[in-house]
């Protein structure tokens, strides 16, 4: 058996992660905030059709012109004309990626799959990649459902994982527990992407440079390296070379911690490079111990 050469990570950056910087007095621009992407070597913007400051379709589209920058949606739908919304968003923007938080809480999980398979065929049928997102207040909010939910999902479904919500949602432990262990690696092993965010079992989003984070950065970065190894194990031959799709995704405030004075204690567009740093690390571990039929 050879092994997998690890592939270039495909890094997008949210908008919403760019609000209030560098100062919530004094924030970037719409046309900054891209000109910032591109120096920045990033391969796509993500837009979050729920924040604070989501650009009108028009003035996304024209910000974006000639930047190169691929277009990623995030939405959260609870019906089929939300979805249909976005989808109009996507097609206006000329996005083939979308990320769904389905604000949807069927108690069933054949319930639950059925819908999100009827979503993903009509994303799919709109010329659009879509893929269901781990995150609180949604259809994924709870980690033993999602768990649930996994093993009755379409094959064609994949997830967009972002673990900080499980992490402080579940309150999970830096050692967890058997079953915490069995659930998460259910969750990874339909990773069709990942997020940046490190979490703790209190916080959804901590500083990277503070020592009492360093158990939750290696916790997250070895759940990480599991994801990866599921995502590349799971590709077909023709797809092994593409690039992993990878998004920063450090939230303003309240998911930013501030101090007394209302100033966040880390810097988010430095962090966010840090993150891609450690996941390009990651990816490559990953890709060494996923073994390829010679």
């Amino acid at each position: 058996m050879t092994r997998l050469a690890p592939p270039a990570l495909r890094t997008f950056q949210s908008l919403w992660a760019m609000e209030d910087l560098p100062t919530a007095a004094a924030p970037w621009t719409l046309e900054e905030q891209i000109g910032l992407l591109v120096e920045a070597g990033y391969a796509g913007v993500a837009v979050d059709l729920g924040a604070r400051r989501a650009p009108t379709a028009e003035a996304l589209d024209r910000a974006l012109a000639g930047s190169g920058l691929e277009r990623m949606v995030f939405t959260f739908a609870g019906t089929t004309a939300a979805l249909d919304e976005a989808l109009d968003y996507a097609a206006r923007i000329e996005a083939r990626d979308m990320v769904l938080c389905a604000s949807v809480y069927p108690d069933d999980p054949r319930e639950a799959a059925d819908l999100v398979a009827g979503w993903h065929a009509r994303a799919a049928a709109a010329g659009v990649h879509l893929e269901l997102e781990t995150h609180r207040n949604t259809l994924t909010n709870d980690l033993r459902f999602t768990r649930r939910l996994v093993d009755e999902l379409d094959p064609a479904v994949r997830l967009a994982i972002d673990l900080s919500h499980y992490i402080v949602g579940a309150e999970i432990p830096a050692e967890p527990t058997a079953e915490i262990e069995e659930k998460i690696a259910a969750i990874l092993s339909r990773a069709g992407s990942l997020q940046g965010r490190i979490a703790s079992r209190c916080q959804v989003q901590i500083p990277l440079h503070h020592e009492g984070s360093q158990p939750w950065i290696a916790l997250t970065r070895r759940w990480w390296r599991d994801g990866f190894a599921h995502l590349l194990a799971a590709r077909e031959e023709a797809a092994r070379e593409e690039p992993v799709t990878f998004v920063t995704e450090l939230g303003t405030t309240p998911y930013a911690l501030v101090d007394a004075d209302g100033v966040e204690l880390s810097d988010r567009w430095a962090e966010a490079r840090q993150l891609i740093e450690w996941a390009e690390a990651d990816l490559a571990a990953a890709a060494r111990i996923v073994p390829v039929p010679a």
